[in-house]
């Protein structure tokens, strides 16, 4: 085959790869192209497309298209899929789960991921991408993806925690979810629950406390999300047995005993909902 046509089908397999990926991995262009592990030809070629300006850089490892009429810095680039791309077992989470879930309440310009081997904290285009790792937990039981599903975006499937977990996880890191009025607000737009999904993600992580924030959170909203007493009975029974907070430790509140929870004045009164 002489160079040109070699040039010309590279140029096409490429323009081909970046229809269907419009954030990609040099992983993921290497499996397209067919490449062995260790060839540098992909690797040429993409820093080729990267000089012609039809391809951008987030980070060594991690690429994006660039459409004719855009250059790298004005390409439109979906920061999901950029936090799926950031490492192999990637699980968008906390707040950004939210996002992606549509019950986000504000603006967030910071995207949660887990992932077993956390990643440095990075910007890229004034968003910061913050790795967290998977609970122990649910590593040492191999069951990472309780909890979790896939959708769809821009034609690519990326891994999201779903409205269960992302509600426990937020529950129990309120700072990653924008503190707890910003919790509350996302989750209560959510449209139900499933508690077999909630009773199994919170057996399987195995604390106290999360059934006690769960609890309470649940006794709030009974009639929102239909709880029975039943389950607000299975829930009070793991509750730890010392008073713990709902949020940090420097945030005074009222205990609450049925749950054994410090809460918050404006948590108990849902003071935000006044304004």
């Amino acid at each position: 085959m002489s160079k040109l046509n070699h040039t010309n089908k590279s140029k096409k397999s490429i323009q081909a790869f970046l229809e269907q990926y419009p954030v990609f991995t040099l992983g993921e262009l290497k499996a397209f192209l067919g490449e062995k592990a260790g060839g540098r030809a992909t690797y040429n070629l993409l820093l080729h497309n990267r000089m012609m300006g039809r391809v951008g850089m987030v980070k060594q490892g991690v690429y994006y298209r660039v459409r004719a009429n855009e250059t790298p810095d004005t390409a439109s680039v979906d920061m999901c899929l950029v936090a799926s791309k950031l490492a192999p077992d990637a699980v968008v989470g906390y707040h950004t789960a939210f996002e992606l879930l549509g019950v986000g309440h504000s603006v967030f310009y910071r995207i949660y991921y887990f992932t077993r081997s956390p990643r440095r904290q990075f910007n890229f285009r004034n968003v910061s991408f913050q790795a967290v790792r998977v609970p122990l937990a649910l590593i040492r039981k191999n069951q990472e993806d309780c909890g979790t599903e896939r959708t769809e975006r821009l034609g690519q499937m990326i891994k999201v925690t779903g409205k269960e977990r992302t509600l426990v996880d937020c529950l129990e890191h309120p700072e990653y979810g924008g503190g707890l009025e910003e919790v509350y607000r996302c989750a209560e737009k959510l449209p139900f629950l499933n508690f077999d999904v909630l009773t199994e993600y919170l057996r399987l992580r195995n604390k106290r406390v999360l059934f006690a924030k769960v609890g309470f959170f649940l006794e709030q909203h009974r009639e929102a999300f239909f709880v029975e007493q039943d389950f607000l009975n299975y829930l009070e029974q793991k509750v730890p047995k010392q008073p713990l907070y709902l949020e940090g430790r420097s945030k005074k509140g009222h205990l609450v005993k049925r749950w054994n929870l410090i809460v918050p004045e404006r948590v108990l009164t849902r003071s935000w909902e006044e304004f």
